[in-house]
């Protein structure tokens, strides 16, 4: 069988017997492609560095000119060993998108490569149909890998199903089967009917996966495009090259393959490839609801997201690599008020031109890298509006319920008071040890207890209304105190200059523990406040020189129903201590 030419990934080589003919363009066999990627890069630039190659190697290697042997087996050796390299690094990363199939592209590089590397070697007509069907067997299985790892890389992995799968393996399956099974000599392949589909559907594929990663351009985030431009290039290089007649050289085109490897190897390694996906990066950005501003060390906008377009107002492509004090003019504060170092937040509400109030919340903090340098900084603007809604409506409700409260606490004093008032009569006009007395003497008492619920339940009422505050300890103590300075009993507070951020009803905190050691102490005639530090926090104690807590009590002493009286003292200070992860116990 005598062989001329070997079609190979939409390029030529020629094997020993056809090298003159194609030489002189004489053979029928050699394929004039049209110039469809002639746009995309200048095909003088590959003949030019073929040119350049074919005049070093000489000097390096010695000789006038390098043998033609081992100048395509140190090209097919190179490209063979970085596309090793590569597929295997792929094959490890096989479980994200894109990943497998790119693996498999460069499986079938390797074997065209090997094909093409051993049909230089003099081998005999008989072994050069064989590796003729080894490097076709590469070209069948580049496009099909090349046009699924197309679509996962462009977020379109769903299509990828196994029907899928089949439909765009068929035409090279149909193929190598063919040429396998001698139907169709390979040779044949390459010029008859069979070569026409088979070329059709290798331009297809082409085609289809360059549209694919070329929309990604302008969906992606600016940060990926050059990552993108990388594939991009991986993928027209090839095709580009068979323009060029540098490429009807056979030793070319392993090295304009080792290019295009290179290139992709360049995005999966130096650009992260399949560390950081960026359609996947893409979906995230735009699938928040917040808007989301990139700026660089000098506050200029370097990417935003679509929620970030619709807030401002403006395109990305407007406002990309301008100013954020200038785009986002209706904050002018929140920039000029950030020195870069610490994050900023900020609540700002914009009369809408319906008359309405839109509110946003808006934070800005530094990006800094592992040497805490600043490198940029995160803007993000939250629509709060439905939020700042809700709250007003809450405390709209909490206002008019505040309101009934102190209006039915009031009138509920005023009957207490009467009744306490008749009790008082019925007190003094009853003989002392009899019924009548004793039952009198028990409403009183049930009518104070009753005040006193009332009152816990007004300062109950207030809790977590009120933003908590930094408040001094001893300033607090001292004016919570009265209740001590009454009863003529001595108080110490030994804090120094200490503060807590707690409720303002902080204050209740110290009066009701000043107001249960009198009541329930036992002769208590003074009482101290110290301060412990306890790493990054402390213990403020409080202690007396009473009789002490009955230690069955000690457990659930701030539990509610507890207690003597009505229970709820102790366990309203432990509420109002908690809402700022204060504990007592």
């Amino acid at each position: 069988m005598n062989i001329d030419i070997t079609h190979s990934m939409g390029g030529e080589f020629h094997g020993k017997e056809g090298k003159q003919e194609a030489a002189e363009g004489t053979s029928a066999g050699v394929i004039q492609y049209p110039s469809i990627f002639s746009f995309f890069l200048s095909v003088q630039q590959f003949e030019n560095l073929f040119r350049l190659l074919q005049r070093i190697l000489p000097v390096i290697f010695g000789g006038s000119m390098m043998n033609p042997y081992i100048q395509g087996i140190l090209f097919m050796a190179a490209s063979l060993a970085i596309s090793a390299f590569i597929g295997l690094a792929c094959w490890r990363r096989r479980e994200r998108p894109g990943a497998g199939a790119l693996s498999v592209f460069i499986g079938g590089i390797l074997i065209w490569s090997f094909g093409l590397g051993m049909n230089i070697l003099p081998l005999g007509q008989d072994w050069e149909a064989f590796w003729t069907f080894v490097s076709f067997l590469g070209t069948a299985i580049i496009p099909p890998a090349w046009l699924i790892f197309a679509l996962q890389y462009s977020g379109k992995e769903h299509v990828v199903t196994p029907g899928m799968v089949a439909l765009i393996v068929a035409i090279p399956a149909v193929s190598v089967a063919l040429a396998f099974t001698g139907v169709i000599p390979p040779g044949d392949i390459v010029s008859g009917q069979a070569y026409g589909i088979f070329l059709g559907y290798v331009y297809l594929t082409i085609m289809t996966s360059i549209l694919l990663i070329v929309s990604m351009l302008f969906d992606a985030p600016a940060v990926y495009r050059q990552q993108i431009g990388l594939v991009l290039m991986g993928a027209l290089i090839p095709w580009v090259a068979t323009l060029s007649p540098a490429a009807e050289a056979g030793t070319a085109l392993p090295f304009i393959i080792m290019l295009a490897v290179l290139s992709v190897f360049a995005g999966a390694f130096r650009f992260h490839l399949f560390g950081d996906m960026p359609v996947l990066k893409e979906r995230l950005l735009n699938g928040l609801t917040d808007s989301i501003l990139v700026l660089d060390p000098a506050y200029r906008i370097v990417e935003i997201n679509r929620r970030g377009e619709e807030i401002i107002g403006k395109t990305a492509p407007s406002i990309l690599n301008k100013p954020a004090a200038e785009v986002i003019n209706r904050f002018p504060e929140l920039i000029a008020g950030y020195d870069g170092d610490e994050e900023k937040t900020s609540i700002r509400s914009i009369k809408q031109s319906g008359g309405g109030l839109q509110h946003y919340e808006l934070r800005i903090a530094p990006v800094t890298d592992r040497r805490s340098r600043t490198i940029g900084h995160t803007l993000i603007v939250r629509d709060i509006s439905q939020l700042k809604q809700t709250e007003d409506a809450l405390v709209s409700a909490h206002t008019k319920l505040s309101i009934l409260s102190e209006i039915t606490q009031h009138d509920i004093k005023n009957h207490l008071g009467v009744i306490r008032g008749y009790a008082g009569l019925l007190v003094d006009i009853t003989p002392e040890g009899s019924d009548e007395r004793v039952y009198t003497e028990r409403i009183i008492s049930a009518s104070e207890m009753i005040e006193e619920q009332i009152a816990i339940a007004r300062d109950y009422q207030s809790l977590g209304v009120k933003a908590p505050v930094w408040q001094g300890v001893e300033a607090v103590a001292r004016q919570s105190a009265r209740i001590v300075r009454f009863n003529n009993i001595g108080l110490s507070i030994d804090v120094g200059r200490l503060e807590v951020y707690a409720n303002p009803l902080f204050g209740k905190v110290f009066y009701t523990l000043f107001e249960n050691a009198i009541r329930h102490g036992g002769g208590v005639t003074s009482i101290r406040i110290g301060f412990t530090p306890a790493g990054e926090s402390g213990i403020i104690w409080i202690e007396d020189d009473g009789k002490g807590v009955d230690p069955d009590l000690k457990g659930k002493l701030f539990a509610r129903n507890v207690g003597k009286n009505t229970g709820l003292g102790l366990f309203l200070i432990r509420e109002i201590l908690m809402i700022t992860g204060i504990a007592i116990r």
